[in-house]
């Protein structure tokens, strides 16, 4: 879905967001941006972006400047409000609304900011 609106963002939040979301509940795709090299996790990227990996695995030393991002752009995510209308409302199997989305976005913040508050890492299924 990010794939869907960020170039219709402004350059901070979507700077913002590329560094919050990629590896959470996105994967840049090196295709789109030759300097991309997968986020150095402990697994290799995905190659085929309508496949992506299953498995979620964020280090500690990751979290941080997720934390930090995700600080920088949640005061402006109503920006995000038309480019959500214009290219993903309604689309089967995303969140319906712009308001569904925003709350999927924050519970990403806080499970972000927590971890990286107590020095953790993440693992998880998506």
């Amino acid at each position: 879905m990010w794939d869907d609106i960020r170039t219709l963002v402004d350059a901070f939040v979507r700077e913002g967001m590329d560094t919050f979301l990629d590896g959470l509940i996105w994967d840049a795709d090196p295709a789109d941006d030759p300097a991309l090299t997968g986020g150095g996790g402990f697994f290799p990227p995905a190659t085929d972006r309508w496949h992506s990996h299953v498995l979620l695995v964020c280090p500690p030393e990751a979290l941080p400047g997720k934390a930090r991002a995700w600080t920088r752009v949640e005061s402006r995510l109503e920006e995000l409000r038309e480019p959500f209308a214009a290219e993903c409302e309604g689309w089967a199997g995303r969140p319906d609304t712009f308001e569904d989305f925003t709350a999927l976005l924050r519970e990403w913040g806080a499970v972000a900011t927590e971890a990286a508050l107590r020095g953790w890492g993440l693992v998880g299924l998506h």
